[in-house]
């Protein structure tokens, strides 16, 4: 019986969870060419930005604008990064200096000087549903 009592509490709390999971949308413009994928990376600290995300994924290019779901993510505070990867090959292109030759952006739309923003102007709290805009450079 107490094995039965444990092992229904144990589920109530995933279903609670599960239900009081919060749904972050990212809405992506600025895409000049529908071609090719979408890299996001999603990170929780100044100390693995840019370095090592939480998560990550690929998104195909469908449209000009695209609403990007990232579901799972516990409330927390994030900062996101993402590029367009219009010829395939699975990078970011660089030119002259480290300067990108594809799309890019950050959360909060920060912008870097002479390379990425820090963690802090890109960083948000999120603790409900919520969609953030982002408009790739």
């Amino acid at each position: 019986m107490k094995a039965f009592i444990i092992s229904f509490v144990c589920v109530l709390a995933f279903v609670a969870q599960s239900l009081s999971a919060q749904n972050l949308t990212l809405e992506v413009r600025g895409i000049e060419k529908v071609t090719g994928k979408l890299y996001v990376a999603i990170y929780n600290s100044p100390e693995t930005f840019m370095k090592k995300p939480l998560a990550g994924f690929v998104v195909e290019v469908k449209d000009k604008v695209m609403s990007v779901p990232c579901k799972g993510l516990p409330t927390g505070t994030y900062a996101f990064s993402m590029y367009q990867d219009e010829n395939g090959n699975s990078k970011l292109d660089t030119a002259a200096f480290g300067i990108p030759t594809e799309k890019f952006g950050f959360s909060n739309d920060a912008e870097g000087v002479m390379g990425p923003p820090p963690f802090e102007k890109c960083s948000f709290t999120f603790s409900a549903d919520t969609t953030l805009v982002v408009n790739l450079k």
